[in-house]
């Protein structure tokens, strides 16, 4: 008796020459799906803040994550060339080619950033630095699919270049897909750079991500329920100036039976709210504030540096200030200046001896 079972390898070559199929074919997507889709982008995009911060060393905020379906001419159109486009494979629970977009100066300060932070500053590292970033953004979004969808996905780095053709792009590259899905979020790492990343895929992957969160019940009840409100809307044309003159016949008649009264103007009485003058209430107003908090600041100098400079700052610099050897510090209160003094030292404590206190109306003047 023959065995008639496929081998595992022939399992594996039947998935994948059907998944190959299904980047070929036409997709539609109904309403329901476009939100599934979106609501698991967007979660899944929410562990990148993690998984970057960690990799820059620095705070990073993804934000503003959109998912739209787009054509495949008016998506050729709408690309700003050039780009730097690291291709991806998904593997998994969905499979098929996708990229992440991303500026090209934008992208090379994220690597220059990568190189900081890990410590290795030579020349001719760029592209492997900006691999490892965009490979880590990846994983992490695959990581987050798997979470957000309950389904396992995954997937494996490819490529990276610099698009200056649409052409050249890996999507466009011998697809005959027709519709393609772009989610965009924005990136800020630090104070350096703020962008927008594109996360591109043909529809045909996404389909397979919709199918997993989507039933074909529930496909079948959301079709029924747009074409009920196709047909009401069909219907309303004809309504729609029955209903309007019904109206407009309505206001005329109530307009003719009903006079608006003349309104009654009236001068205003203001209440006076003058008191006599109490001998102790301006102590007892004092009073109410004597224990308010104030930030009190001793100045020892200021000094202004370029970015240069600052960066240049390690163990041990000198930084010199503006105030000369002896002169009195500035002291002030919640940031005004009020007074000036000398620095002391109260037994192991620093402290300072007020040598003049500014007049009122030098106090006044800071003040504004």
């Amino acid at each position: 008796m023959t065995d008639d079972r496929l081998s595992e390898g022939e399992l594996n070559a039947l998935f994948q020459e059907t998944a190959a199929g299904k980047e070929e074919y036409d997709v539609q997507f109904q309403t329901i799906e476009k939100e599934a889709l979106s609501e698991l982008f967007s979660v899944s995009m929410g562990s990148l803040t993690t998984t970057l911060s960690s990799v820059f060393m620095q705070e990073v905020v993804v934000s503003n994550v959109t998912m739209n379906v787009l054509e495949k001419e008016s998506f050729r159109k709408e690309i700003a060339l050039p780009y730097v486009e690291a291709s991806f494979r998904y593997e998994g629970a969905a499979s098929g080619n996708a990229i992440l977009m991303l500026n090209p100066p934008d992208a090379q300060d994220m690597a220059d950033i990568w190189l900081v932070a890990k410590g290795d500053e030579e020349e001719g590292s760029v592209d492997q630095s900006l691999t490892s970033v965009v490979t880590g953004m990846m994983e992490s979004i695959y990581k987050g699919l798997s979470m957000a969808s309950g389904s396992s996905f995954a997937g494996t780095f490819t490529n990276l270049q610099v698009v200056s053709e649409p052409s050249n792009s890996v999507l466009f590259e011998g697809s005959g897909a027709s519709d393609y899905i772009d989610v965009s979020f924005d990136l800020s790492i630090g104070s350096i750079v703020q962008t927008v990343v594109h996360h591109v895929m043909p529809g045909s992957v996404a389909k397979q991500m919709s199918e997993l969160l989507v039933s074909e019940e529930d496909l079948r009840a959301a079709e029924v329920k747009e074409n009920e409100k196709d047909s009401h809307k069909e219907q309303e044309p004809d309504l729609q100036p029955l209903g309007q003159q019904e109206a407009a016949e309505s206001e005329k008649s109530f307009a003719s039976r009903v006079s608006e009264p003349e309104p009654n103007i009236q001068n205003v009485q203001f209440t006076n709210f003058s008191q006599a003058d109490h001998p102790y209430g301006e102590q007892r107003n004092l009073n109410m504030l004597l224990d308010i908090p104030l930030q009190v600041t001793v100045e020892l100098g200021r000094t202004k540096r370029v970015v240069k400079d600052i960066l240049e700052l390690s163990h041990g610099s000198i930084l010199e200030l503006d105030k000369l050897a002896g002169e009195p510090v500035d002291i002030l209160i919640n940031n005004k200046l009020i007074a000036k003094g000398e620095v002391v030292v109260i037994d192991e404590n620093f402290g300072v001896r007020v040598t003049d206190i500014l007049s009122a109306a030098e106090r006044l003047s800071k003040l504004r």
